[in-house]
């Protein structure tokens, strides 16, 4: 093997072996900031305050994911997977033997900033191992398991409070087991980061140019970082001023990321039957629906916030799951790298302005005008998937157009 040339891959080893990293990884960072919010509104801080910290993580996220393809590039995608995963570990430790705001404000910063680089490097590369025709199921996964962490997080609060541990350590441990098992990825090779678009026949003949893939989709992913991370930060937090006890806010959490858990897998499987535009289409207007219930039962929603949390965890984060689909059908390598870094900072966009956002708003109009706002998102959302994603060819036009172009 000469030098500088990646060592032979196990894909397989890959497809499993980030989603379960990641899992930990998503379960100490939203333990984390679930137990950050909640002590900050027991503290009685404005809901703005708390939507502040939510927005940080996500500013974080957001330069992370802006510059990694230039980080990925130049040292591999596992180097900085591992390595964005204990620079998180450190961060961890450094936020449990305090509770001073700006300072957890600052940390909050960097802990995104890790998830931004560990987001791009591992997703670019299991879309890219995965089969054509299962990497609905396994960018779906990948997906399940960011679910099952946004779950498992906000639980670490109440295990926390009846074991007597702080839960900021339970994080960080947490986060020291998901650092010893990515060191497993050091002995498999990165994929290239050649700048050709895939050699398959699709995604040559689909996508000659990667930003005419990505633009349109980064709208629509846009919007729905917007809407989604309004919900998943500030509804433990306004379910404690609908009257939840701290530990029943907490579980709100566990229901939201149960949501987006256990509705990954099928949506991933009904993009790999219906194509992505179509099963995008769906879950827009099911996430409308929802934020229409939530507007009717405003007045009183305890009883209906569990169940519309559940379906905006999951249905909500799955259109962003869908456009991750869809780049891995088309692109590979280097232009896969840049696609899915555009699509997560334009994600991170939308979900660096939703909490604080939100917050503000849910100051302003309480939780009616809030559920307005998401529902016209959803709506927008929906219009502009309508008119910006298109259908995926079929076989038969693919052929014409690499006839045409070899004539």
């Amino acid at each position: 093997m000469t030098p500088g040339e990646a060592p032979p891959r196990d894909g397989s080893s890959v497809l499993w072996i980030i989603p379960a990293v990641y899992f930990m990884f998503v379960c100490a960072e939203f333990g984390a900031m679930t137990h950050l919010a909640l002590t900050l509104t027991a503290d009685g801080r404005s809901a703005f305050a708390v939507g502040l910290m939510g927005t940080g993580m996500w500013l974080g996220i957001l330069a992370g994911s802006a510059r990694s393809h230039a980080v990925i590039q130049r040292h591999g995608h596992a180097r900085v997977f591992v390595g964005a995963t204990g620079i998180a570990l450190l961060v961890l430790l450094t936020m449990a033997p305090h509770a001073h705001y700006g300072a957890w404000l600052a940390a909050s910063v960097l802990l995104g900033l890790c998830a931004g680089l560990v987001w791009v490097a591992g997703e670019a590369w299991l879309a890219e191992a995965a089969p054509r025709e299962r990497r609905g199921f396994y960018v779906g996964l990948f997906e399940t398991a960011v679910g099952l962490g946004l779950m498992a997080g906000p639980a670490l609060v109440p295990l926390a409070r009846a074991t007597g541990v702080h839960t900021l350590w339970l994080c960080a441990a947490l986060m020291a087991l998901a650092l010893a098992v990515s060191l497993r990825l050091l002995g498999l090779g990165s994929p290239s980061m050649h700048d050709d678009v895939g050699d398959s026949t699709a995604r040559t003949a689909v996508a000659p140019d990667w930003r005419a893939l990505a633009v349109p989709l980064c709208g629509i992913s846009a919007v729905s970082g917007l809407m989604e991370a309004g919900v998943s930060s500030l509804m433990p937090s306004i379910g404690m001023r609908q009257g939840f006890s701290i530990e029943a806010a907490a579980w709100l959490g566990v229901v939201i990321g149960a949501g987006s858990a256990l509705l990954q897998p099928p949506v991933g499987h009904l993009a790999d039957r219906l194509g992505t535009r179509r099963a995008t289409l769906g879950a827009w207007a099911v996430v409308a629906a929802a934020n229409a219930a939530l507007l009717a039962w405003a007045d009183s929603p305890q009883s209906v916030m569990w169940g519309v949390g559940f379906v905006l965890g999951g249905v909500g984060g799955a259109v962003y799951t869908l456009a991750i689909i869809e780049l891995g059908h088309r692109l590979e390598g280097s232009c896969l790298v840049k696609a899915v870094a555009l699509l997560v900072t334009s994600y991170s966009l939308g979900t660096a302005a939703g909490p604080a956002l939100g917050g503000w708003l849910y100051d302003q109009t309480g939780l009616a005008g809030l559920a307005t706002a998401l529902l016209l998102l959803s709506l927008a959302g929906l219009a502009l998937t309508a008119r910006l994603l298109r259908p995926a060819p079929s076989a038969a036009e693919v052929a014409a157009r690499l006839r045409s172009r070899h004539q």
